[in-house]
């Protein structure tokens, strides 16, 4: 089976926000969550934060590199998707934890799809995320569109 890039139904220009100010965790989810329901990748908010707060819950996302990479299995994804966000400034990702998080790739994926999307989506985005160049261009792209342009790159 050949490689093929991030399709362009998965990352939407309306789930990219560039140079946010939110002063936690907590708000980056809301927001995200919000235009996701406004955008129609989920029906319930309250059902997809749940989701996304109980995988937190387990072990913080924060990877590194100013990096998180907010995910959860829930039927209130309607199809798979990938919203990014990059901050004004870094956050505390957890309260007790000093990993600063700038840049936020919340994936949401249909529980019916979770097996085979959720792990690939991650795999593919943490090995380019891996790249500094690659990771260096997203803190400072201009623009949505060349933000688009590099994440539908991703081979997946």
């Amino acid at each position: 089976m050949g490689e093929h890039q991030i399709s362009i139904d998965v990352i939407s220009k309306n789930l990219i926000f560039l140079d946010k100010d939110f002063n936690s965790r907590n708000q980056v989810l809301e927001h995200i969550a919000l235009e996701a329901l406004k955008n129609e990748y989920i029906t319930n908010k309250e059902d997809f934060l749940q989701a996304i707060l109980a995988r937190e819950e387990e072990i913080s996302t924060a990877i590194g590199y100013l990096i998180a990479i907010p995910h959860g299995k829930t039927d209130a994804a309607k199809r798979p998707f990938i919203a990014f966000m990059r901050l004004n400034k870094e956050i505390a990702w957890e309260a007790n934890q000093d990993e600063p998080v700038k840049l936020i790739f919340l994936i949401g994926v249909p529980e019916s799809e979770y097996v085979k999307l959720h792990l690939k989506f991650i795999s593919q985005l943490s090995k380019k995320l891996l790249d500094e160049d690659f990771r260096n261009k997203l803190l400072k792209q201009a623009d949505t569109e060349n933000v688009y342009q590099q994440l539908t790159s991703i081979e997946i």
